[in-house]
């Protein structure tokens, strides 16, 4: 597959607007990221590029006196999911947890917070006989997190076929077979969960929330991240409206997370 990034410049540097900016892209079809002095680099698939997209995102980036600037480069054709994995992958969640991954550049490396938390979350909970969803699967981590915790059953979706097949590749790797993985959106949700994750993109949850409780069993739980700590009242007041109660906050590095239950 070939490969374009765009080498952002943001003026002035932060690391809070280097973490707004990587969420707001991951919407628009870039999948990985890579932290620069002045800014980030941004990698997409060449098909998927749409410039007109990433300018208006960068000029809609609301944040007071902060310009961006980018300029787009071609990559070599080789094995950039190689070249990855050999050179920044972090295999954070196998040192700390026993998880292990190939994770080809799907989101859900483990060195993302949201990703993190979730997972050291999940590995202190009991799904001992549950059926569970994994909602934006990525590279799987969060549903084999649940099957190392006894569910009985895991089901996988996600939107994009690289990641359902790493997805695949990863269940099997730390040999998890009560698993179903499948391409598609919200609408592929088929059946009742005890318990659903969704670690996707805020604007993505809120859509989709109605179909989460559809599919949400009686005293079923919730799990919902992607998005920042200043969007949790916003995130908040959503989940209420479907009848949700928030019972737990986790925040980690202006990422936060949210677990809920049916009131």
């Amino acid at each position: 597959m070939l490969y374009l990034y765009a080498d952002i410049t943001i003026t002035p540097y932060s690391e809070v607007t280097c973490d707004v900016l990587t969420a707001l892209l991951g919407e628009i079809g870039f999948d990985s990221f890579e932290m620069t002095e002045t800014g980030i680099k941004a990698y997409i698939p060449k098909e998927q590029f749409d410039e007109a997209s990433l300018q208006a995102t960068l000029d809609d980036l609301f944040i007071p006196d902060v310009t961006c600037t980018y300029t787009l480069h071609d990559l070599e054709n080789k094995d950039w999911n190689a070249e990855w994995e050999q050179n920044s992958f972090d295999p954070i969640l196998e040192r700390e947890f026993g998880i292990r991954l190939n994770p080809r550049m799907a989101f859900g490396s483990g060195s993302h917070e949201t990703t993190y938390q979730i997972t050291s979350f999940l590995l202190q909970q009991d799904f001992t006989s549950q059926r569970v969803l994994d909602m934006g699967t990525g590279t799987g981590v969060l549903g084999i997190a649940m099957a190392m915790r006894g569910a009985r059953e895991v089901v996988a979706i996600d939107i994009d076929e690289f990641s359902v097949a790493n997805a695949r590749e990863n269940f099997a790797l730390n040999n998890i077979n009560n698993v179903h993985v499948k391409l598609g959106d919200a609408s592929a949700i088929e059946g009742k969960f005890l318990t659903i994750v969704a670690n996707i993109h805020k604007n993505i949850l809120t859509a989709d929330l109605p179909t989460y409780v559809q599919h949400l069993a009686p005293h079923g739980i919730l799990i919902l991240s992607g998005f920042f700590t200043d969007d949790v009242p916003e995130m908040t007041k959503a989940a209420q409206q479907h009848n949700l109660t928030v019972t737990q906050t986790l925040q980690r590095n202006n990422w936060a997370v949210l677990i809920l239950k049916q009131i």
